[in-house]
């Protein structure tokens, strides 16, 4: 019997969340002013996106709970920084995503996913320059 497309995606997901991962908590800049660093925890991340196509040099990290963090650092340099960390994957230009917080996906020309959290997927999520990466973290 062939298992669907949820359950192994559910599997996947529970072997990922037992990995320890290198780096648990990124810097970025305080909520309150009053801080000088502010560490968001990684497992609450669902995605990091830039807005340099908006004309903006910042990177914003988005949490299950919608929240938004920014920081200072372009996204290559984020991603270098989370290469060893095993939830973390690079799917586009301007996405590296929380594989933990998937919670849907749709198959077009790209690949839009839900996340925990949040209502509105995220459109072009994974584009075929990065497909062939998402799909072997997911076999």
């Amino acid at each position: 019997m062939k298992k669907s497309d949820s359950e192994v995606l559910q599997q996947i997901l529970e072997r990922l969340l037992d990995l320890d991962p290198p780096i648990k908590k990124f810097p970025v800049a305080p909520p309150d002013p009053a801080m000088a660093i502010y560490f968001v925890d990684l497992k609450d991340v669902c995605y990091i996106t830039t807005k340099s196509d908006q004309g903006r040099n910042e990177t914003m990290f988005v949490t299950y709970k919608n929240e938004m963090f920014y920081s200072n650092l372009g996204l290559s340099e984020i991603e270098e920084k989370l290469k060893e960390h095993p939830h973390f994957l690079r799917s586009c230009k301007y996405f590296i995503i929380n594989l933990t917080k998937i919670r849907g996906l749709k198959v077009s020309n790209a690949r839009d996913l839900w996340f925990e959290g949040i209502e509105q997927p995220v459109l072009n999520a994974v584009t075929n320059t990065y497909l062939e990466e998402f799909e072997k973290r997911f076999k």
